[in-house]
C-alpha cells in the first residue's frame, strides 16, 4: 500500500519537452552539494530561484530541485532538472 507521507519525484514538463525526472547522478564527476546552494536558473523561458543539489565538476552542469508542489491527491512532488553552465548563475565561491 502507498504511504502518502512519502514524497515521489516527477519531471518538469512544458509544451516543448517530455515529462521526466532526473534521478540523482551516482557516477563520474557528479557530487552532492552539502548544503544545497540557491541559484538563479533559466528554464521555462524565464529566470527562477532554485536549489542546486548536485554539480558535475567536469561539465559544470547543475541538478536543481524545484519547489515542492502537491499532486491531485495532496502528495508532495519533488521535481528535478539538469542545467548546463550557461543556464544558471550562482553566488561567487558557492559551488
Amino acid at each position: 500500500m502507498y504511504d502518502s507521507r512519502h514524497r515521489y519525484h516527477r519531471g518538469v514538463s512544458s509544451f516543448e519537452e517530455v515529462s521526466r525526472d532526473y534521478p540523482e547522478p551516482k557516477h563520474g564527476a557528479w557530487r552532492r552539494l552539502e548544503p544545497p546552494v540557491q541559484v538563479r536558473a533559466y528554464f521555462g523561458n524565464q529566470w527562477h530561484d532554485a536549489m542546486a543539489v548536485n554539480i558535475n565538476d567536469d561539465t559544470r552542469e547543475l541538478r536543481i530541485e524545484l519547489p515542492v508542489v502537491r499532486d491531485e491527491r495532496g502528495v508532495p512532488v519533488i521535481t528535478h532538472k539538469v542545467l548546463s553552465a550557461a543556464l544558471y548563475r550562482a553566488p561567487a565561491g558557492a559551488l
